[in-house]
């Protein structure tokens, strides 16, 4: 029976004697009310073939209501390496990883969400990306992918349009926290992440971390795999979610990211219209039947982001 609130799984060293050094590595996982996406990730991270004593597993559970928990402490006898178990009772993904960053020991942090699966190369991949590039901040690839056989209308959308990640490094300075590894020197000079933020954090952070001068670095070939979410409403969710994020990232660093004036005006007329591609809808629908409601469902989006920005007073 588990009762302590941190769960320690053997004892971790800061170093071991091996041929070829592999640096400590600290996974970090946030979770909130997931408990089958949490046991997903932890079965694919229990699999890697990076050195056992090499790294530990940080589950940071975000003061869950459900059996989240419960199922985290089910799967802490399959694994025969490093594991802690904590919790962070302020709720938010980034107060979440704080916490694991404050436990954590190693000297490469790898953050991964709590409903995604990695390939068994997933941690060697990137700690030899940081290692011999002298890479500081690295970004990993995400594909989108469906749990069902036949994926629902709203799956397929999510998987044609994917995570851009190589366009948001290369563009505007960030990698989302579901996929990317810091050196914990970055941290220790550019600070941990600003947990007064539920979205946009991984925005925030990744670019005080690029105006810092740190070596960022894509890799395509890491692959990491995020599964699409179900239902229309999903969607809308997350859209509020990331709406308000970057609404109140303008409020809370107007220096840093600043209003465009007449490009945001111009940006919320456009949205205003359903302009989209037939052609592009109907290669996602893949059929006629399914052109209408994904039109419908891709405008709506649109106008819902509209809403928000005059709700909130920032059209621009």
């Amino acid at each position: 029976m588990y009762t302590a609130d941190k769960i320690k799984i053997n004892m971790r060293d800061e170093r071991t004697e091996t041929s070829v050094y592999h640096p400590f590595v600290s996974i970090i996982i946030p979770v909130y009310n997931d408990g089958v996406g949490i046991q997903e990730t932890l079965l694919s991270l229990f699999k890697q073939n990076y050195p056992m004593d090499r790294f530990e597993i940080i589950v940071v559970d975000n003061n869950s209501t459900d059996n989240t928990r419960a199922s985290i402490l089910d799967m802490v006898s399959a694994f025969a390496g490093n594991m802690l178990v904590e919790t962070e009772k302020k709720i938010g993904s980034y107060a979440a990883r704080n916490k694991g960053v404050h436990v954590a020991i190693g000297e490469i942090f790898a953050f991964i969400d709590s409903d995604m699966i990695v390939g068994p190369d997933w941690l060697s991949r990137g700690v030899d990306r940081m290692t011999r590039g002298e890479v500081d901040y690295g970004g990993c690839c995400i594909q989108v992918y469906s749990r069902e056989k036949k994926p629902t209308l709203w799956e397929k959308y999510q998987i044609a349009l994917g995570f851009p990640v190589k366009t948001y490094m290369e563009i505007d300075g960030y990698a989302p926290t579901a996929c990317f590894f810091v050196r914990r020197k970055v941290i220790d000079r550019a600070g941990k992440f600003d947990d007064r933020l539920f979205s946009g954090g991984d925005v925030e952070f990744g670019t005080r971390v690029r105006d810092k001068g740190f070596n960022m670095s894509f890799d395509p070939d890491n692959l990491m795999y995020h599964p699409a979410r179900k239902s229309f409403q999903a969607l809308l969710k997350k859209q509020k979610r990331v709406t308000l994020g970057q609404i109140k990232l303008r409020r809370l660093f107007p220096e840093r990211f600043k209003k465009n004036g007449i490009k945001d005006i111009v940006i919320f007329c456009i949205q205003c219209f359903p302009i989209v591609s037939p052609g592009i809808l109907l290669k996602l629908s893949g059929s006629r039947a399914g052109f209408f409601p994904l039109f419908m469902g891709f405008y709506i989006l649109r106008l819902y982001t509209n809403y928000l920005k005059v709700i909130h007073k920032s059209v621009f």
